[in-house]
């Protein structure tokens, strides 16, 4: 089709509906949540603290397991927070230790080794006996999709096709490339099954997670106590992971025995629309938890408006008034969503 360059194509709802039903016929419909991925995170357990502890050291292992009540995630570390000389000690501390210990309902995540250290495919064949007892594996230092894609070939061959499906990934976002690099990073699977019965496979990417001291040494920022110098990388990561349905999980509060500034931190991680917090420290987990609880007033706001929007839609009536403040449906699918974090807590003392 021939179009005049002085005169832009322009599509109406109709139009764009009419190219739209072309690519998904009736026998091929497109999946749930297309065009607002976002609503998928709500379906999604919490991660409000993502605990980072060091695979070779027991004594700390022991310590998340005995907070795993109060612990949505707890990280096996094989990365940086392992000594080079102790990498095989970890890996081996881990294997036993994901068979024999109890991790209550935390979910049990490994942070794998880089695909570049020249360690993860020994990390990999070590986790080959026990990968039925992880929930999913950390990868750190993600600037390509091709990395991903590396990973999920790799475990295919080692634990088979479907003990590797299983498995989510938690994408760590380390540098200026992995924020460059977010938007094909993030949809990393659609070319991983190109020609394979496997073409529109299940991405295992299920949260990002942003790493600022990693990201600091790469680019050469200062890091200052007030974080404006990572304002655009936190927001990057945060849009690009809701956009495309996956959780955002914010930095590391490194000053972890200045508890105000763990809660300014997170506060403003909240703000920006981060799902959840790493700690390296028991004492960061319950100030992060509460932090991430909605407040007491805002609770109660979300519930009238859901409460008096099911009544006005079924009087026909599309915006209404709840507390002196007009409510649309854009409000309405923000109470909502207060409710879903709200119901992962228990029920309030009146």
């Amino acid at each position: 089709m021939f179009l005049n360059k002085f005169k832009p194509l322009t599509l109406t709802t109709t139009s764009t509906a009419i190219i739209y039903s072309r690519f998904y016929s009736a026998t091929n419909k497109p999946p749930k949540h297309i065009f607002n991925l976002s609503q998928n995170i709500y379906d999604k357990p919490l991660r409000r603290v993502l605990f980072n502890v060091p695979g070779s050291d027991r004594r700390k292992i022991d310590k998340a397991i005995a907070l795993s009540d109060k612990i949505d995630s707890i990280v096996l570390d094989l990365e940086d927070g392992v000594a080079i000389n102790m990498k095989q000690q970890a890996r081996d501390m881990i294997r036993e230790s994901v068979v024999k210990d109890s991790f209550g309902k935390s979910e049990l995540l490994v942070r794998i080794n880089s695909v570049d250290s020249g360690l993860l495919e020994s990390d990999i064949e070590a986790l080959t006996p026990v990968h039925n007892y992880i929930d999913g594996l950390v990868i750190p230092k993600v600037e390509h999709p091709e990395q991903l894609r590396y990973i999920t070939y790799l475990l295919r061959n080692q634990f088979g096709e479907q003990g590797a499906s299983k498995l989510k990934f938690l994408g760590c976002i380390e540098s200026a490339a992995g924020i460059v690099n977010l938007r094909d990073i993030c949809r990393y699977n659609e070319k991983l099954f190109v020609g394979t019965s496997h073409s529109h496979s299940k991405s295992q990417l299920d949260a990002l997670v942003f790493a600022s001291e990693d990201y600091c040494a790469d680019t050469g920022i200062t890091r200052t106590p007030q974080a404006t110098e990572l304002l655009f990388a936190r927001s990057s990561v945060v849009n690009h992971a809701i956009a495309n349905g996956l959780q955002a999980i914010d930095m590391v509060c490194i000053d972890f025995k200045n508890h105000e500034t763990l809660q300014k931190e997170t506060r403003e991680g909240i703000q920006l629309g981060f799902h959840g917090k790493q700690a390296i420290h028991p004492n960061q987990i319950d100030i992060i938890c509460d932090s991430f609880r909605p407040s007491k007033e805002k609770f109660e706001f979300a519930s009238k408006i859901v409460e008096q929007n099911d009544h006005h839609q079924s009087i026909g009536k599309g915006a209404f008034e709840v507390d002196g403040k007009m409510i649309d449906m854009p409000m309405v699918k923000w109470a909502r969503n207060i409710l879903s974090i709200e119901s992962f807590y228990p029920p309030r003392e009146n």
